[in-house]
């Protein structure tokens, strides 16, 4: 059973430009020191990776119903590869309100320059 589902779309080469600015502050604001040691080093690969984190911690955010307030922040959407996500802290908080454990089901598409992240938050009926 879904309970939520959110989409994003992100364009890379405003998140290259972002990253060619502000780098390191642009990531620490994102996610946490963990999650940001898994980015590639190298510029154009980092910027992808970026993307990706973006759009996906983006449309978990709205597939949890809030974006990124009533205590769900930035850091609380983890990427993972494969890609998955893992909701913590107030992520994880609203999910349970939802009646999710925080199992969630992802796609991710990257085409002409643009990232499309979809995540279905699932309930208990679906996990099992």
């Amino acid at each position: 059973m879904v309970v939520g589902a959110g989409i994003d779309l992100v364009e890379t080469h405003r998140v290259r430009r972002s990253l060619q600015r502000w780098d390191g502050r642009l990531v620490a604001r994102l996610m946490d020191p963990p999650e940001a040691a898994r980015l590639p080093a190298a510029f154009d690969e980092r910027a992808e990776a970026l993307a990706r984190a973006i759009a996906l911690k983006e449309a978990a955010s709205k597939a949890l119903g809030t974006g990124w307030s009533r205590g769900v922040r930035w850091r609380d959407v983890e990427v993972l590869d494969g890609p998955d996500v893992r909701l913590r802290a107030g992520a994880a908080r609203r999910a349970a309100a939802l009646g999710s454990p925080g199992a969630c089901a992802v796609r991710l598409r990257v085409q002409d320059g643009l990232v499309i992240g979809e995540v279905w938050l699932l309930g208990t009926a679906a996990t099992r």
